[in-house]
């Protein structure tokens, strides 16, 4: 008895779309690990994709939509109304010497 995989093997050029994909998406490897196991799950699921034969990376990016939605975007930086010398006054060294 021979094991003969039905699965395509995937190439490094496979692999770098499907990284590509989960890049495009906002899937950034360097999120925190407690979240690490979302990310695991969308790479199944392309090359899961994948293997089944949807190849293209349009069709990929709305898969992970459908299945995941939209990662959140980062905040955005408080950018204070004042400046900070205007809220708490000059620093002893900053005024002028009299």
């Amino acid at each position: 008895m021979s094991s003969t995989s039905e699965k395509p093997h995937l190439t490094s050029s496979d692999l770098d779309m499907l990284q590509g994909v989960l890049d495009e998406a906002g899937y950034d490897a360097r999120i925190p690990t407690d979240d690490q196991r979302v990310f695991n799950v969308a790479a199944v699921l392309l090359i899961k994709l994948f293997q089944e034969g949807v190849t293209s990376p349009a069709m990929l990016s709305r898969a992970l939509e459908y299945h995941f939605g939209k990662p959140k975007a980062p905040p955005k930086p408080v950018v204070p109304v004042c400046n900070r010398y205007a809220i708490q006054g000059l620093p002893r060294e900053k005024r002028a010497a009299g």
